[in-house]
């Protein structure tokens, strides 16, 4: 009977070990998903470093500007200099004349060129730790309230039932005090961008 009942507990605890293997392997149930969104170009527009990004680049180009309004200046005073004297040059000299105004163009049109990019570039570096923040708190709402996606609503969302749309909590989250209603329409509202600076004067070079 010992060995009876030995062997009936031995089978007993082998059934138990099988049957929490095969509940371990067994697949879990899908998560089901919650899905959210915000606008970070809004939540970037009216944050505080909006402005300040703004006008970072507003006085860069402010100096650019002028520095490509002093060569324009140059251009004009050069080639009226030269349409004076053109017709008692030597051609020589005329010639020198001549591409004395091309260089000065191309160097004008070279600067207004670098100065774009600069000023894009710099709108990338300041922009840039201001998207990560908001991605940061996005990703912390997201946690703490259980979605498990959350979109831009920026890039190709159709429709979504505004229950989900998580924005004041970002911005909650980061600390941005939301515009008076009214004043500030999500869909309007675009974040900081590069000035563009105006091409420069082009003076003929006279002919040749």
């Amino acid at each position: 009977m010992n060995k009876i009942a030995a062997c009936c507990l031995l089978a007993l605890g082998l059934g138990y070990q099988t049957m929490a293997q095969t509940a371990d392997n067994a697949p879990k149930p899908a998560k089901a998903s919650k899905i959210g969104y915000t606008n970070v170009n809004y939540v970037l527009s009216v944050s505080p470093a909006s402005k300040v990004i703004q006008k970072q680049l507003e006085e860069t180009q402010k100096q650019y500007l002028k520095t490509i309004e002093d060569k324009n200046k140059e251009l004009e005073t050069k080639f009226e200099s030269y349409q004076k004297g053109q017709a008692n040059m030597l051609e020589s000299i005329k010639k020198d004349k001549e591409e004395e105004l091309r260089n000065l163009q191309r160097s004008i049109q070279s600067l207004q060129e670098n100065a774009q990019e600069d000023l894009r570039k710099k709108e990338n570096d300041l922009v840039k730790p201001e998207l990560e923040k908001i991605y940061k708190a996005v990703n912390e709402i997201a946690k703490e309230n259980g979605f498990t996606h959350v979109l831009n609503s920026d890039q190709v969302l159709l429709y979504a039932d505004e229950e989900f749309d998580v924005t004041d909590l970002v911005m909650a989250k980061l600390g941005i005090k939301a515009p008076a209603e009214g004043d500030v329409k999500k869909e309007e509202t675009k974040a900081p961008a590069a000035p563009t600076l105006p091409a420069p004067t082009k003076k003929p070079a006279g002919k040749k």
